[in-house]
């Protein structure tokens, strides 16, 4: 059995490497010509001055076609990383609403993160599994305003009662890291990145190279932070039972 919430993580991953497989597909298309015609007055056969006006503004060129092409695979690794931190951070976010529902022990659920709210707010959330979501997505975004996505996973490991391996946490650690580096620092290296993950990190300030083998280490690393975690949570009878499936 696993958790909807797993599934549901999965199938979304799932999306984000067809768009890396279809980045891939177009760059080698591009990279054989099958593109483009050698008396075609634009970069690409398909390109209309209409809807694609950027487009029809580029050299025409084997060099410039494969920078498009480049750049647009480029993209898509970044949103990768970007977007699999989100599905990851939404699995949790999830499961500690299940597990809450579930019957969680308020003082593990809560701990140190005290949340308060009006009584208008409690009376208008209608009826007591909205109230239990409720404060179980204020505990989670304290959690994540901590910023520190070492401390979140942690955490989630002590108040569910898990035994998540610390080997495990660390080995996706680096790639949640990129994704920060990305959002804030324009995807370069800062010395805290490279002390913390000097394989990463060929010098501070230049760039992370978003390339094949990260993208892949990220999905294996990050897939197998959720199998253990959603293994463990299945085994505890964390979540109710109508939130598993085969």
């Amino acid at each position: 059995m696993k958790t909807k919430s797993s599934v549901r993580f999965f199938a979304r991953a799932a999306h984000l490497d067809v768009d890396i497989e279809l980045a891939d597909v177009i760059m080698i298309s591009i990279k054989q010509g099958m593109l483009n015609t050698e008396d075609h007055e634009y970069i690409f056969d398909k390109v209309d001055i209409e809807k694609h006006p950027r487009l029809a503004e580029r050299k025409i060129s084997h060099t410039s076609r494969r920078h498009a092409a480049e750049h647009l695979k480029a993209t898509l690794c970044e949103a990768f990383i970007k977007n699999i931190y989100e599905d990851t951070t939404q699995y949790f976010q999830e499961i500690i609403d299940a597990a809450a529902k579930n019957g969680l022990d308020p003082q593990r659920l809560i701990g140190e993160h005290q949340t308060n709210f009006k009584a208008n707010e409690v009376l208008q959330a209608g009826g007591w599994d909205k109230v239990v979501s409720m404060v179980a997505e204020s505990v989670f975004r304290k959690l994540l305003n901590e910023r520190d996505t070492k401390k979140l996973l942690e955490k989630i490991n002590i108040k569910l009662k898990l035994d998540v391996s610390s080997t495990t946490i660390d080995n996706a650690l680096p790639y949640f890291e990129i994704r920060h580096l990305l959002v804030h620092n324009d995807g370069k290296a800062d010395k805290k990145f490279c002390d913390a993950f000097p394989d990463f990190c060929t010098s501070i300030g230049k760039k992370i190279k978003l390339d094949a083998k990260l993208i892949q280490d990220a999905r294996t690393a990050i897939s197998a932070l959720i199998e253990e975690f959603d293994q463990q949570i299945v085994s505890k009878s964390i979540v109710a039972s109508n939130q598993l499936q085969p």
